[in-house]
């Protein structure tokens, strides 16, 4: 009853519509013709001129008769007329014979017979007269030829009278036509009116009793929604059921799945067979992916049922950034793509939002990017909102399959498969988007998707994240010696600023330090002399640290046994998985902090006391530098503030660990010529020595993270980036770029020790 109700309901509702276009089409299309023809009238007068027709004939007569003055002045004994001045009148007779044959509504006397006439004549005379007046000095006192000419004008004169009147006369009718064109128009406008006003009528009465008709059924439809509205809270009660069920079993299945995920990891030893070791990776994969969907039908059934809420605090965007680009990039290289992460320069450093979901949504985007992606490329740029607006903007772009505009109007449909065979083999539940646009959605954004089948997809996410101060600084004292063990460690670093920073460092914490240039040199050093812990820089001339951890456990004796700590920027990619592979015990990260080495320690065991006693090493929260992906040089800024090109944070604290002689030294060794870091960077720029650009700017990137100088960091991160995984030649801009970088931060630096002194 109530589908037919409604089928009823369209059914006159589309009579009327076509009813109303029906009657405004009968009505409107003749006064549109009318005004249209009305329109063409007024364009044709604005356009053709038809009053000109005989000003052009009038003006052919009048010119013509004062040639035959001039040429019966010339024809005098005493002339009082020049050769110039016959000839200009010549030639302006001859331009109003070009204005008369070339008018707009010539038509209206090329008609008439006395046109013929009167060009045939004047076209006779111009052959006549050429040839004379191309001589006129000639033609002065000449009176048999100027006689022939006046005969000519005579015989031509009568007839361009009477082309003038016909001119007159072709006019006069011309506006009786127009005059007769209105008035027609007029007659059939006040007929349309008439016809207009009887139609309305009859309209009117149709819609009346449209209307008593309609509230008849305005009862009907009542009720009907009534009996929708209790349809749809079942419909939503039950939903709200189904949702809490699932989310309850994908919590429940997931606590035993965890096990098993840990027992397939405790199985997987290194003396498994080929056979073994490919059953445990099919299972571990096929648990992964499992997993995978559990959570995903969790994150759905949580914010169907109304119970997932947000957990915002203080987020370092670029850490998160960073740590994204390090567990994707396995993915991609899987596949032979190059995945590019990066910060824009104007990133906000901190924000307040919920970390856990952020990261979800990169992942989630990148993930897909990389499973649509054959070859080619993947970035993903983090920067702040357009200006005007709060927030951050996440950017993913791919050079994938691409899609269509029927797969983007349904691309955030649950379950939904653009093609279904592509889904079967690289998997899915088709969740993923609709869980991400959900939480952008509670963060204050939104996520929109422009793509091209064959080109590839650009998905935008926009959050508003509030800007806000890093979290509370968290202090660490030295170690105190008589309350720590004391080890021997063996440092691999090759910078010399990097040597000193770690030899006080190590000084502070109470332990005894060798230190090396290499690898080489380290295991000679081991082959000599007991030591507790190798401190392995990962990038370093003759063998790397990965290099050297192989050469150490390929040692005979005790030697090879020994704990190796690997300190590199690099240990949020794949580095950390090979490293593992050939035999690193534990990592940290550059710039070293004494908390960071101290945790190390702890985890390889060579410490028994739990924490670190009181004193006054202050180590602040992590705060990674941006990405070493490519960022244009169109992010440059004129006038960078302090805070984008020093972590004063970061300098103040080595500042206050070395002396000031000491200082100088580091800063001497970064800036000054011939050795220091920066000469022979940009040496080997200008000398397009792509390995020393590689290792140089690798070192300078490393000081530049110690000493916290930010701008420098970002620019030798993406000069390293161009000389190890791109074989284009490096453009100068990059060195001038650096060369910027560095005079803003000497300055920078100046100013900040004015501030201190004054």
């Amino acid at each position: 009853m109530s589908t037919r109700l409604i089928d009823m309901a369209r059914w006159q509702a589309r009579q009327w519509a076509m009813a109303v276009t029906a009657l405004l089409f009968a009505t409107l299309t003749p006064l549109a013709w009318i005004q249209w023809q009305q329109f063409r009238m007024l364009d044709d007068v604005s356009t053709h001129q038809v009053d000109s027709i005989m000003w052009a004939a009038y003006q052919l007569e009048r010119e013509m008769g004062r040639l035959q003055t001039h040429l019966q002045e010339a024809s005098s004994p005493a002339p009082a007329i020049d050769e110039w001045e016959l000839l200009e009148r010549y030639e302006v007779f001859l331009s109003r014979i070009k204005l008369i044959s070339e008018i707009p509504r010539r038509d209206l006397l090329e008609s008439t017979p006395v046109h013929g006439e009167a060009m045939g004549l004047i076209n006779s005379f111009v052959a006549q007269a050429d040839p004379l007046f191309a001589r006129p000095a000639e033609l002065i006192g000449q009176h048999d030829q100027i006689n022939a000419l006046v005969f000519s004008i005579n015989q031509a004169l009568p007839v361009l009278g009477e082309l003038t009147r016909e001119a007159n006369r072709a006019m006069a009718r011309f506006v009786d036509e127009r005059n007769r064109q209105l008035h027609n128009q007029g007659v059939l406008v006040i007929s349309l009116a008439a016809i207009q006003g009887v139609v309305l009528l009859v309209f009117v009465g149709l819609l009346v009793r449209h209307v008593r008709k309609q509230q008849r059924q305005y009862s009907k439809l009542q009720k009907l929604s009534r009996e929708l509205a209790e349809a749809r809270d079942q419909a939503e009660a039950a939903n709200h059921g189904k949702s809490v069920f699932l989310a309850n079993m994908s919590h429940e299945i997931r606590t035993p799945f965890q096990g098993l995920l840990g027992m397939l990891n405790l199985l997987d030893e290194p003396n498994l067979s080929g056979r073994q070791r490919d059953y445990l990776q099919t299972a571990q994969d096929s648990a992964i992916h499992l997993l995978g969907v559990l959570n995903d039908i969790l994150d759905v059934s949580t914010m169907e049922s109304g119970t997932l809420k947000l957990s915002p605090g203080p987020v370092n965007l670029r850490g998160l950034a960073q740590e994204v680009d390090g567990l994707m990039q396995v993915s991609a290289a899987d596949k032979g793509l190059v995945l590019n992460v990066y910060a824009a320069g104007d990133l906000p450093e901190w924000v307040i939002a919920d970390a856990t979901r952020v990261r979800q949504i990169l992942f989630n985007l990148i993930s897909n990017a990389i499973k649509f992606t054959n070859q080619g490329s993947i970035i993903a740029e983090l920067a702040r909102a357009p200006s005007g607006q709060s927030g951050v903007v996440l950017t993913v772009r791919d050079t994938g399959v691409g899609m269509d505009k029927v797969t983007l109007q349904r691309l955030f449909t649950r379950f939904y498969q653009a093609d279904s065979s592509l889904r079967r083999r690289i998997g899915g539940t088709g969740l993923g988007l609709e869980i991400s646009r959900n939480l952008a959605r509670m963060m204050g954004g939104d996520i929109q998707v422009s793509s091209e089948p064959g080109v590839g997809s650009v998905f935008t996410v926009t959050l508003d994240l509030p800007q806000t101060e890093p979290p509370a600084l968290e202090a660490i004292g030295d170690i105190d010696p008589q309350h720590a063990r004391r080890l021997k460690v063996l440092v691999a670093e090759d910078h010399p600023i990097n040597l000193k920073y770690m030899n006080i460092l190590l000084e502070k914490m109470g332990h005894d330090a060798v230190f090396c240039e290499n690898g080489q040199e380290a295991l000679a050093l081991l082959e000599k002399q007991p030591f507790d812990v190798v401190l392995l820089d990962y990038h370093m001339p003759v063998l790397d640290g990965l290099a050297t951890t192989e050469a150490i456990r390929a040692l005979d004796g005790p030697a090879a046994g020994i704990k190796i700590i690997l300190v590199t920027a690099d240990v949020v990619n794949d580095t950390r998985k090979r490293a593992i592979e050939v035999g690193v015990n534990e990592f940290t990260s550059k710039p070293l902090q004494a908390a960071d080495l101290h945790r190390a320690l702890l985890r390889c065991g060579l410490l028994e006391d739990p924490g670190m006693p009181d004193a006054a090493l202050l180590v602040r929260p992590s705060s990674p530098f941006p990405l070493s992906a490519y960022e244009a040089p169109v992010r440059m800024v004129e006038s960078p503030s302090l805070s984008s090109l020093i972590d004063l944070e970061s300098y103040s604290e080595i500042v206050s660990m070395m002396p000031s002689e000491t200082m100088d030294e580091m800063l001497a060794t970064l800036f000054d010529p011939p050795d220091g870091t920066l000469p022979v960077l940009q040496s080997a720029l200008a000398e397009e020595d792509r390995q020393a650009i590689g290792y140089n700017a690798h070192k300078l990137k490393g000081t530049a993270m110690l000493l916290g100088f930010r701008a420098i960091v970002r620019t030798s991160a993406q000069i390293e980036q161009l000389a190890t995984q791109t074989a284009d030649p490096i453009p100068p801009l990059w060195s001038e770029r650096l060369q910027k970088d560095v005079e803003a931060t000497r300055e920078a630096l100046r100013q900040y020790e004015l501030t201190l002194t004054a």
